[in-house]
């Protein structure tokens, strides 16, 4: 089969982007498909993750300004991404398109690939764009509101809209709707991995990753846990804020924000619990690979991600969201229980087989071949 992915960029380091390549990976070393990955604004930069060299990359080099996509100046390269699509697209011909962008691939899709099946899927929580738009201005959200309208008819001509979980699925309500988990790169944990007293979080410093709100968390049971050190590994445009705000602390259980790092499995394996505070998600891929080297996860049960990876009693514990003393109570719980520890990592360990890249991919590939043009 042939297979086409359309995403603005493989650049950053990002839970999208990384199931992306594992995705097209897959698709192109395992099912020995042909796949084409297209983009619109790599700006010459490197994959962040490996491609494997059977994936062919194609950018469109839009090179789009920053600022808003939808400003009238843009119509000019909304046309022109389109033809460049539909060429490719004509050259290629593709048994399945799969639209991994909330940008213009998303709303030109449908239309440049007539004739094609087609598949978008929701990467973004339907709750963090709830969030979002409240904080705009009135002007923009009535614009959003119309987007939304647009967009609304622009997925009813998708073949298939695959969301990641039921909450997605639920609030859509789309009648072309289905649900496709992502999978995770399991990688066999080492034998007797020596645990320190280290909490790890791994995330963009952004507002949706609340990590305002885990230093807040911190504050809350420094007092009460004795040796402990929490990692925070990422970059963001929230780092100065959440650095000063970590200056107004005298931390006696040291708080420490690290560099962003390509490999995080050595960092997970010497951690003896993972964190989540995020406001919001859709499939947090950090989760999958936490459980899948046998950490612990304590996080907040937002909307709409955890609750769909996580089962609480036996690999996790959840707190209301954005609660930070229901957070603090429930890492202290697991902080000072260390058999509680390693009952929980055996169970994170049995788990995330549910979410194998086998299973995982076999749903895909029977989608793919239940609409291709090639069966």
């Amino acid at each position: 089969m042939r297979i086409v992915y359309l995403t603005d960029q493989v650049y950053l380091a990002g839970g999208a982007e990384k199931i992306l390549t594992q995705k097209v990976n897959y698709w192109a070393d395992v099912l020995d498909c042909d796949v084409l990955l297209i983009t619109s604004d790599q700006l010459k930069k490197l994959p962040f993750y490996k491609l494997s060299e059977k994936v062919k990359h194609h950018d469109l080099e839009m090179g789009y300004p920053s600022g808003s996509l939808y400003h009238p100046k843009n119509i000019g390269r909304f046309r022109e991404q389109y033809q460049k699509l539909k060429v490719a697209l004509q050259s290629f011909q593709p048994d399945a398109v799969f639209v991994v962008s909330q940008r213009i691939f998303h709303s030109i899709t449908p239309f440049a690939a007539k004739g094609f099946p087609t598949y978008f899927e929701y990467h973004t929580s339907w709750y963090g764009y709830k969030l979002t738009k409240e904080r705009l201005p009135l002007a923009y959200q009535i614009k959003e509101k119309a987007i939304r309208k647009w967009l609304d008819f622009v997925e009813s001509k998708y073949t298939h809209i695959v969301y990641l979980n039921q909450s997605e699925f639920d609030y859509f309500k789309k009648k072309n709707g289905l649900i496709i988990p992502n999978f995770f790169d399991y990688t066999e944990p080492p034998k007797n991995a020596v645990r320190k007293k280290i909490a790890v979080s791994l995330g963009r410093l952004t507002f949706q990753k609340g990590y305002d709100l885990l230093i807040d968390t911190w504050a809350g049971l420094d007092a009460k846990v004795e040796g402990w050190e929490m990692h925070v590994y990422g970059e963001g445009e929230d780092r100065q804020k959440l650095e000063a705000q970590l200056t107004q602390h005298q931390f006696r259980n040291p708080f420490i924000f690290q560099p962003e790092i390509r490999h995080v499995g050595e960092k997970l394996d010497e951690a003896a619990v993972y964190v989540m505070s995020s406001r919001f998600e859709t499939f947090p891929m950090v989760l999958l690979e936490a459980l899948s080297h046998g950490l612990p996860v304590v996080s907040f049960d937002c909307p709409s991600g955890p609750s769909s990876i996580l089962i609480p009693g036996e690999d996790s514990v959840l707190a209301e969201p954005m609660d930070t003393k229901a957070l603090a109570s429930a890492l202290i719980t697991v902080m000072q229980d260390e058999n509680k520890r390693a009952v929980m990592s055996e169970k994170a360990l049995e788990n995330v087989r549910r979410f194998s890249p086998e299973h995982i991919m076999k749903l895909w590939y029977d989608l793919v071949r239940s609409n291709s043009r090639a069966v």
